[in-house]
C-alpha cells in the first residue's frame, strides 16, 4: 500500500497547509470589507469537505466504468465550453467569460475539461496499444486538444490552454512518442504563443512585466514586485504565521494566485521548501503507480494527471518567484477556490484508486481482515486490469428467462404455490443426431424400434460368431 500512502499523505498535508494559509491570507481583506474575518476560511473548509466526499467517490469508481463513460464526458465538456461563451449563461469576470453561476458558487468548466481530456486520451491510447503508431497516437488526441484549446482561447483562458497542453504532453510521453517530435511540438507551441501574445495587448504587458517588472511598477509589474517583496521579507524563517504585511490589500489575489508569496513571507524559505518537497513526493507517487500498474489505461492516466498537477504547481510557483510570466493558474490544494479544490481532491482519489489496484496491493488487501466501514468506503478492486464492457441500452438487454437453475416452474389452475419440476434430457431429433455424427466422421445406423411391451432390462442376443466378454458376458 506504499503508493496509496504516498498519494494520500502529501495531499493531506498540502490541504492542511492550504486551509491554514487561506485563513491567514484572506482574514484581513474580509475584515476591511466589513465581513467576518473567518468567512473566507470557513467557506474554504466547506469546499474541502465537499472535495473529500468527491475523493471517496473516486476511490469507489471502477476503472472500467470510467473508461466507458469518458467519451460521453468529453462531449458534455465540449458543450459546457460552448455554453459558457454565450452571454447571459456564462459569467464574465475580469474580462474573461469562464464561469457558470450556480447560485451558491461559480463553476469553471475548463478545470473539468482537463481531467476529462486526460481520462479520454488515456482510454483511446489504451485501446490502440496493439497497433499504435505515431499517426494513430496523434490523430485521435491532437485534434481534440485543438478543439478544446480554441474554446479556451475564446474565453480567454491562456493559463487553461497551457495546463491542457501539460495533459497532452503527459499522454504523448506515456504513449511512447519519440523525443524528436517533442522538439517539433515545442517549436510550434512557442510560435503559437508568440502570435497569441502579439495579438492581445494584455498578454504582451504580462510578458514585458515578466522581463522587467520594475519598468512599470504601478501597473503591469505591480503583482510581481509585491510578491518579490513578500519573499524577501520572509527570509529563511519567516515573519511568523499571521504576521504578513502584504495581505493588507497590498498584494492582490493574495489568497488564490499569489498564496505562495504569503507562504514565503510568513513561513520563510523553510515553509516554501516543505511545500515543494510535498509536490515532489506527489509526483513520485504518480509515476510509481504508473510503473507498477498492470493496466495500460491506468499507466497513461496516471502520467497525464501527474504531469498536469505538478506542472500547474510549478507554473504557479514559477511566476510568483519571477521565473515565468503570470498566467493566473492556482496552486493545487492550497489556493482558495471551490471548483479547483473539489476537482483536485477528486484527482487525488483517482490516483489512490489506481494505487489500490496494483497487483500486490490487491493481494495485501484481500489477506487483511477489514471492518464493515472499510469494506463500504474502500472496496477492494476486483482485478488489477478492469475489462471495458460496452454500454448496453435497454433495447439490447436479453428478455428475462423463464427457466432458472436448470428446472421449470409449472403453474396449475388449483391454488397453491408453484412446484419445481426437475429438468429432463431432451433427445435430439434423429436427423440432427445423424448430421452431427456425420460431421464428426462417423456413420450412424438407424436403430430398430422395439415393441412397446419390451422391458428395458432385456438385451438383444448377439449374432452368431460374436466374441464373448470375459466372465461369460456377451
Amino acid at each position: 500500500m506504499t503508493s496509496s500512502h504516498l498519494v494520500l499523505g502529501p495531499a493531506g498535508l498540502l490541504l492542511a497547509i492550504g486551509l491554514v494559509m487561506v485563513f491567514s491570507a484572506s482574514s484581513i481583506e474580509a475584515a476591511l470589507d466589513d465581513q467576518s474575518a473567518w468567512a473566507p476560511g470557513v467557506q474554504q473548509v466547506v469546499w474541502a469537505g465537499l472535495g473529500l466526499i468527491a475523493m471517496l467517490i473516486a476511490l469507489r469508481l471502477p476503472t472500467g466504468l470510467i473508461r466507458r463513460w469518458s467519451p460521453i464526458g468529453l462531449l458534455v465538456v465540449v458543450a459546457m465550453l460552448v455554453l459558457v461563451l454565450v452571454p447571459g449563461i456564462g459569467v464574465e469576470l475580469n474580462g474573461a467569460r469562464q464561469w457558470f453561476d450556480l447560485g451558491f458558487a461559480l463553476l469553471q468548466p475548463s478545470e473539468i475539461a482537463k481531467l476529462v481530456f486526460a481520462l479520454w486520451g488515456a482510454h483511446v491510447l489504451a485501446l490502440r496499444e496493439r497497433y499504435l503508431t505515431t499517426t494513430s497516437l496523434l490523430v485521435p488526441v491532437l485534434p481534440v486538444f485543438g478543439v478544446l484549446a480554441v474554446l479556451l482561447i475564446a474565453e480567454p483562458d491562456f493559463g487553461g490552454v497551457v495546463s491542457l497542453g501539460l495533459v497532452l504532453v503527459g499522454l504523448l510521453w506515456a504513449g511512447g512518442m519519440p523525443l524528436k517530435y517533442f522538439g517539433v511540438f515545442l517549436g510550434a507551441a512557442a510560435l503559437l504563443a508568440a502570435v497569441m501574445v502579439w495579438a492581445a495587448p494584455y498578454r504582451m504587458a504580462r510578458v514585458t512585466s515578466f522581463l522587467d517588472p520594475f519598468a512599470d511598477p504601478s501597473d503591469s509589474g505591480f503583482q510581481a514586485i509585491r510578491s518579490m517583496y513578500a519573499l524577501a521579507t520572509g527570509g529563511f524563517w519567516g515573519v511568523g504565521l499571521g504576521n504578513s504585511a502584504m495581505k493588507w490589500n497590498i498584494l492582490p489575489e493574495a489568497e488564490s494566485d499569489f498564496i505562495f508569496a504569503i507562504i514565503g513571507e510568513e513561513l520563510g524559505f523553510l515553509g516554501c521548501l516543505v511545500v515543494i518537497a510535498l509536490y515532489g513526493v506527489l509526483a513520485w507517487a504518480g509515476f510509481r503507480i504508473a510503473w507498477r500498474s498492470a493496466d495500460r489505461f491506468v499507466q497513461l492516466a496516471c502520467v497525464g494527471i501527474t504531469v498536469w498537477l505538478v506542472g500547474q504547481a510549478a507554473m504557479n510557483m514559477g511566476y510568483v518567484v519571477g521565473l515565468l510570466p503570470v498566467t493566473g493558474v492556482t496552486l493545487p490544494l492550497i489556493s482558495a477556490g471551490g471548483t479547483s479544490l473539489i476537482l483536485t481532491l477528486f484527482i487525488v482519489g483517482l490516483l489512490a484508486r489506481f494505487a489500490r489496484s496494483e497487483p500486490a496491493a490487491i493481494e495485501f488487501q484481500r489477506a487483511q481482515s477489514r471492518g464493515r466501514l472499510a469494506r463500504l468506503l474502500l472496496p477492494v478492486p476486483a482485478a488489477a486490469v478492469d475489462p471495458v464492457r460496452p454500454r448496453r441500452l435497454p433495447a439490447d438487454r436479453e428478455p428475462a428467462r423463464t427457466v432458472a437453475g436448470g428446472g421449470r416452474t409449472v403453474l396449475h389452475p388449483r391454488s397453491g404455490p408453484p412446484r419445481r419440476v426437475p429438468p429432463r434430457a431432451v433427445p435430439l431429433e434423429r436427423g440432427a443426431a445423424r448430421s452431427a455424427a456425420e460431421s464428426r466422421g462417423r456413420v450412424v445406423q438407424p436403430r430398430e424400434r422395439r415393441p412397446a411391451g419390451a422391458g428395458s432390462a432385456r438385451r438383444q442376443a448377439p449374432p452368431s460368431g460374436a466374441p464373448r466378454r470375459p466372465g461369460g458376458a456377451r
